[in-house]
């Protein structure tokens, strides 16, 4: 998958432009900090998951004195193209698809498949769980359909449960209605989640020891509410059995995969109790080229890259090591304030020089602005 082309209008400090990328190439974004490499990033980001990886809050994304913004894009997979666009205005995002109104994010979601490394990605670690299902959820839901539809269907059956729960006079048949539907959805979603969490895992590993000194052991753990086995579809049906009368009094029901967790591991011990910044750092490092892996081997095509500000506490080898073992058949966005042509070794790149806002294609010059810790 390849990002051809990308108009981005009143987005951050982006006023007008128009960017133009070559297919399958490292486009390295140099600049100083606030000049708005992050954001040209966070628009590809926001294309592939309709949300920021920075805020929540949609009206901060959107340039001073504006009332929307806008992002264009047309995607190349396979020789064939797709054109998307964005517009967010009133709160409210507008989706299109070849000019044709899309009203389901689920339908958007994915076209774009862009996989993210940022600093920030390490508080996946220390965040709440669901920050940690948020992280599986969205790549799921990129590369399956039929799971975006389960998980969909659990939360809406999970809605209606509760509020049944809380009636004065509880019906009991419809809670046992709604239960059928959650065991059957929770069976599907659960097992769904445990075979990404260890696929994952298991290509992460086969990563890991590049980017490690010392012999070190990589792992996750999914914690879900009941065991996972092959009596899984009776194990969660005990669990509402056993636990219906303390849900009537507490008027909730209190299992379910919407509690989930994921707990990382480094040589069989929690990450967040021994690991510094720089095992973190090199673990959510392995894990993210594990998804890119993973989604190659899902839908047959490479996803596209995102890797803000990654070269930070590498020292010049490791920047070069690093780069030969990015695939040479993927589009990568790379973000750095510091630039040495070097690091590439005979890669094919692309470099863009970015300060406020105005963009400079310096690929037939990268020498001239080559530097150290700007």
């Amino acid at each position: 998958m390849n990002i051809t082309s990308l108009t981005i209008r009143n987005y951050r400090n982006y006023s007008n432009i128009k960017f133009q990328f070559p297919k399958n190439t490292i486009i390295c974004i140099f600049g100083k900090n606030a000049q708005g490499k992050t954001n040209l990033v966070e628009s590809i980001y926001f294309l592939s998951n309709l949300r920021s990886f920075r805020t929540n809050q949609l009206d901060s994304l959107i340039q001073k004195e504006k009332d929307s913004f806008f992002l264009e894009t047309k995607i190349e997979t396979h020789g064939h193209y797709e054109d998307l666009k964005i517009v967010v205005s009133d709160s409210q995002k507008h989706l299109f698809h070849f000019n044709n109104p899309v009203r389901k994010y689920s339908d958007f979601i994915g076209i774009v498949n862009a996989i993210l490394f940022c600093p920030d990605d390490m508080h996946i670690f220390s965040q709440t769980p669901k920050m940690r299902r948020r992280f599986i959820d969205m790549e799921l839901i990129k590369i399956s359909k039929s799971y975006t539809l389960t998980l969909t269907r659990f939360q809406n059956v999970l809605k209606e449960r509760n509020i049944a729960l809380k009636k004065e006079k509880i019906d009991d048949a419809l809670i046992e209605v709604y239960t059928d539907q959650l065991v059957n959805y929770q069976k599907i979603i659960i097992l769904q989640r445990h075979a990404f969490i260890k696929e994952l895992l298991s290509k992460a590993r086969e990563l890991y020891p590049f980017f490690s000194d010392k012999e070190e052991k990589i792992d996750a753990r999914y914690k879900t509410f009941v065991e996972v086995n092959e009596d899984l579809e009776d194990n969660i049906r005990q669990k509402y059995e056993h636990s219906y009368e303390k849900e009537k009094i507490l008027k909730q029901t209190l299992y379910g995969i919407h509690k989930d967790d994921i707990e990382f591991l480094l040589n069989d011990t929690p990450i967040l109790e021994i690991a510094s910044q720089g095992q973190k750092r090199s673990y959510l490092i392995a894990l993210k080229l594990a998804l890119a892996k993973i989604i190659k081997e899902k839908t047959g095509q490479n996803p596209i890259l995102l890797l803000d500000d990654i070269f930070s506490e590498f020292d010049n080898n490791r920047k070069q090591q690093l780069l030969q073992h990015l695939p040479n058949d993927m589009q990568i966005f790379i973000t750095t304030t510091e630039l040495d042509p070097k690091w590439f070794g005979n890669r094919t790149v692309q470099f863009l020089c970015i300060e406020n806002g105005k963009v400079r294609d310096i690929s037939d010059e990268p020498r001239r602005f080559t530097t150290r810790n700007t």
